[in-house]
């Protein structure tokens, strides 16, 4: 009975509780030592389990993982946002919709009628094969044609709806300029605008003003210009270089560099240098800003230019040749008006030569001295003034030093040849005796040279004087020069 009674059930939970604290209790007898105290006791001292570093390192990798995982996933789909976003707003801008919205506010911020044609936008940029303005009335410019535009996008382009980048570029452009009838309105004007660069180039610009039956006023062929917007959002600043530039009649120049200002319905020329030549050169300078009423002035100065350059190739230019300085000059025109351009220069000329005069040849046959036919190596002075009426030198001297000198005026009105000219000879080469010239058209000595009064008088293509009439005539009372003579 007493075997019996020791016999008990155990549940399940017990049997497991059971075997667990046999396990605890046997890792502890493994780990225990015994060790014996300096009083003598004994005890079991149980060493304690270092934690392996691997556990926690393993836990670091599996969360970086995780986490690694998450980051991957969320730049995939902001790049799928993104790449969604920018398929629409490119789909946007290649509408037609936006294509008429750039359109309309290209021609309320400018005031003209544009156009693009061939216009389309990719992810890189925007690109259109041609852009047209048309100005109807009113102020300076009249049309505006570019070709071969691209404009590089910012990726700010995709975030608000506007073509944005550093630069928009143009192969070629012409721009045609005509006096205003109104107000000189600004290029640009402020507004919310769908085209925001920092600067707009052209690397072949032309550039014509006041087109009429004689010709171009000024012109620019061939130059890059490049335009950037002021800062605060009006007008532009304008930066030439290269290409040629002509004014009127006067031959085309090569443009080195030119600055100029476009605001508040002003145009201000700021400076501009072109040369003539391997030397010549010329530069203008704003005086008095262009506006719509009133006249603008420049500044004008030349450095050895071209004579024939400054009189004009087919006009006086055919007849007399040289090197001409003009320290300061003007060039003064009224905008509104396409005849109205008046140019008045004070100049001084070394190494000048004269040709296809008839008096000159007159002189060469009385003297019988081949040169004075074709005077060359003098210098000459006076003041040049041109207008679209006629081109004229007045206060006129020419001296080929110990040979020859001229003094007065010369005019040229539509090829028409006219002016008073006073020629002087060493008295040696003229003087019959003492008291009487071998000619009685020339006048007794005076500070060395004998004097005779010339009309001049015929055509550009054949000039004409009344030298050799004057020859035979009875003397008459000379009027001599001034007493520096």
């Amino acid at each position: 009975m007493a075997k019996d009674s020791e016999k008990r059930s155990y549940s399940v939970n017990e049997m497991m509780e059971q075997l667990k604290k046999g396990e605890r209790e046997k890792s502890r007898t493994e780990e225990a030592e015994l060790v014996t105290r300096s009083d003598g006791s004994k005890v079991m001292r149980v060493r304690r389990r270092k934690r392996r570093s691997g556990q926690s390192s393993k836990g670091v990798h599996v969360r970086q993982r995780r986490y690694g995982l998450v980051g991957m996933l969320g730049l995939v789909s902001l790049l799928v946002v993104c790449g969604i976003a920018v398929v629409v707003v490119v789909a946007r801008f290649n509408s037609r919709t936006f294509r008429e919205m750039l359109e309309e506010t290209l021609g309320e911020s400018t005031g003209a009628k544009s156009n693009l044609s061939e216009f389309s936008v990719s992810p890189v940029k925007a690109r259109a094969k041609s852009a047209q303005f048309t100005w109807s009335t009113g102020g300076l410019p009249r049309t505006l044609s570019l070709s071969g535009l691209e404009a590089p996008l910012k990726v700010t382009s995709f975030f608000n709806s506007r073509l944005q980048g550093a630069e928009v570029y143009a192969q070629s452009g012409m721009m045609t300029l005509a006096p205003p009838d109104g107000t000189i309105t600004p290029l640009v004007r402020k507004g919310e605008q769908l085209l925001d660069y920092e600067r707009y180039r052209c690397s072949q610009f032309d550039l014509s003003y006041g087109v009429d039956s004689e010709g171009t006023l000024l012109g620019v062929r061939g130059s890059e210009l490049t335009a950037r917007p002021h800062e605060e959002g009006e007008g532009f600043r304008f930066n030439l270089t290269g290409g040629f530039v002509n004014f009127g009649t006067w031959g085309e120049l090569k443009i080195d560099h030119g600055l100029a200002d476009w605001r508040n319905g002003t145009f201000n020329l700021i400076s501009l240098f072109a040369r003539s030549g391997d030397v010549g050169e010329l530069v203008l300078k704003g005086v008095t800003p262009l506006t719509s009423s009133g006249s603008t002035v420049l500044d004008v100065k030349l450095e050895k230019f071209p004579l024939g350059d400054l009189l004009g190739v087919n006009s006086l230019g055919r007849l007399i040749q040289g090197q001409v300085d003009v320290p300061s000059g003007s060039l003064s025109f009224d905008p509104r008006m396409e005849d109205s351009a008046r140019l008045k220069l004070p100049y001084t000329a070394t190494d000048v030569s004269m040709q296809g005069f008839r008096f000159l040849s007159g002189l060469a046959s009385i003297l019988r001295k081949d040169h004075y036919a074709y005077p060359e190596g003098g210098t000459m002075s006076g003041t040049f003034n041109w207008d679209r009426e006629q081109l004229s030198i007045e206060d006129f001297k020419f001296e080929m030093r110990f040979h020859l000198k001229l003094e007065g005026s010369l005019r040229v009105r539509e090829d028409e040849f006219s002016g008073e000219i006073r020629v002087g000879v060493p008295e040696d080469l003229m003087m019959k005796s003492p008291t009487e010239p071998r000619y009685p058209s020339f006048s007794t000595p005076r500070l060395g040279y004998c004097w005779a009064d010339v009309r001049l008088s015929g055509t550009l293509e054949q000039p004409n004087d009344d030298f050799f009439e004057k020859l035979q005539a009875s003397p008459v009372k000379q009027k001599f020069p001034s007493g520096d003579e």
